[in-house]
């Protein structure tokens, strides 16, 4: 019977788990949906049992699947959204919910470390303080809810909970913790210098670990829970886009992972630290290697909301066809993706959704097709900075559902002028999972060589010279646009406070 390892993802909208071999292949994949809580504007919350039921659900799912025995999983590997504030007491119960990425309640804390210490963070982190992080979620916490901080001993990622729940270790791996500002990307381990600035209890920070190493067996309960054995190897895991990275072969300078879901990512691999204050800098899963570029709150979920108002009784592929209909630059409809802020490379937590350019002309496949523009706009926009930062791109490769969509590929290919490769193995961020905790626990040496044999290209776009001019005008508009929103967004996000 083949060695099995086990990889989760616990994602912004649910939980994917797989099954795969030391050498890459996936024998079973399965999901699990779970909800998300908004209890006022720009407010993101989830509760972390939803999470461990996930992993429950999906876990069994993939045994039955495969029809493996338990004896055949040999360890597990863990990954998730990043920056999840999840505050849990010195017995490991949840205090509260957990404040996701996207909530962005948190704006007035990041202004005050803007004032203060955004040099110090960027030196020693790589980013510029923005809401979506976990550090100024637990300093509104601080102010807003002492009492929750108080009862709290430490404060855990998404991964880093769902690694408790496995082994009773409070341990975050590399790549998740170097997320968080107060993360020293030099030393790869927390500043206390940092954490004394934002004025958070230390205790609140657990211990960090690399990504392939092993954290604990798995618990008695734990294994009952999963039907699996008692002190199966749990490795410390990644953070998704990092793990993803690796399930896809993105593991060389140069490289770009383009992850499309609920929210996009594009970022670039380096060998060397690089920072830019409109970026995001942090550590990949595979040690020295450092990943820049930025994440955008609004991909998927920015057509979700199209299709929700414009278009409910149609299916995505319904939807694209739609989109198609309207000719490159949606009869100069332009979009701002920031439905619920933005991350990169604005970082701006009260930025909101803007329709540009409307008229008595304007037809519904032009605001389809805008939304999917705007958010390629975004993925550009990211990519130019990186570009002034002096960083090298020399291949994009892109997984998620949304490149399940031709036009939306070639949208993209067109407006970054780069071309763009679709991966055939979807299973992403589980499979990397799945193959750093190969490595952890000695089957495989090396987790990269193997994604690079393993990963497969379905689809190749090249960027379309008749559209690359339209879009190049329409991008320069796109520009223009938030620098001369951000005071009304300010004044609008005041009034709704």
């Amino acid at each position: 019977m083949p060695e099995l390892l086990l990889g989760l993802d616990i994602g912004t909208s649910n939980i994917k788990a797989a099954l795969a071999t030391p050498d890459g292949r996936v024998v079973a994949q399965a999901q699990a949906p779970y909800p998300m809580q908004r209890p006022r504007p720009g407010w993101a919350e989830q509760n972390p049992e939803d999470w461990w039921q996930g992993v429950i659900a999906t876990t069994r799912q993939v045994l039955a699947l495969a029809n493996a025995q338990a004896g055949q999983v040999v360890g597990i590997g863990v990954s998730g959204q990043g920056c999840a504030a999840t505050l849990i007491n010195q017995r490991g119960e949840v205090i509260r919910p957990a404040l996701i990425w996207m909530d962005t309640r948190s704006e007035p804390q990041c202004a005050r470390l803007r004032a203060t210490c955004a040099d110090e963070i960027l030196r020693l982190n790589g980013k510029q303080p923005a809401p979506y992080n976990g550090d100024t979620k637990l300093m509104w916490l601080l102010e807003h809810e002492p009492d929750s901080i108080a009862a709290a001993r430490w404060s855990l990622t998404t991964t880093g909970y769902i690694n408790f729940r496995l082994t009773g270790e409070p341990i975050e791996n590399v790549s998740d913790a170097s997320i968080l500002f107060a993360f020293d990307q030099t030393t790869e381990n927390w500043s206390d210098e940092l954490i004394a600035a934002f004025g958070l209890p230390r205790r609140l920070y657990p211990t960090v670990a690399p990504c392939r190493q092993v954290i604990g067996g798995l618990t008695p309960n734990a294994a009952e829970a999963l039907r699996l054995r008692p002190g199966l190897p749990v490795i410390a895991g990644g953070e998704d886009t990092s793990s993803a990275g690796l399930a896809i072969g993105v593991v060389q300078p140069g490289q770009a992972l383009l992850s499309l879901g609920t929210a996009g990512t594009i970022y670039v691999v380096l060998s060397q630290p690089l920072v830019h204050p409109q970026l995001f800098a942090f550590q990949h899963v595979l040690a020295g290697q450092i990943l820049l570029g930025g994440s955008m709150i609004a991909a998927g979920a920015a057509l979700n909301w199209c299709r929700r108002l414009l278009a409910d009784e149609l299916d995505y592929a319904a939807l694209t066809e739609l989109a198609a209909q309207s000719k490159p630059g949606a009869g100069g409809v332009i979009f701002l993706p920031y439905l619920s802020g933005e991350l990169q490379p604005i970082n701006d937590g009260h930025a909101r959704g803007v329709f540009f350019g409307l008229s008595l002309n304007t037809e519904q496949a032009q605001l389809i097709r805008a939304v999917m523009e705007g958010a390629a706009f975004a993925i550009a926009h990211n990519l130019q900075i990186v570009h002034e930062a002096g960083a090298a791109l020399t291949e994009i490769r892109a997984v998620g559902g949304p490149t399940r969509s031709p036009l939306w590929c070639q949208i993209i290919a067109d407006i970054t002028g780069q071309p763009l490769d679709v991966m055939a193995e979807d299973t992403g961020a589980p499979l990397g999972d799945a193959l750093l905790a190969a490595a952890g626990i000695g089957l495989i040496e090396n987790p990269a060589a193997v994604a690079v044999k393993a990963a497969k290209i379905s689809q190749h776009f090249e960027p379309q010279a008749e559209n690359r001019e339209r879009y190049q005008a329409l991008f320069e508009v796109y520009q223009q646009l938030y620098p001369q929103l951000k005071n009304q967004f300010a004044a609008l996000a005041a009034l709704e406070n």
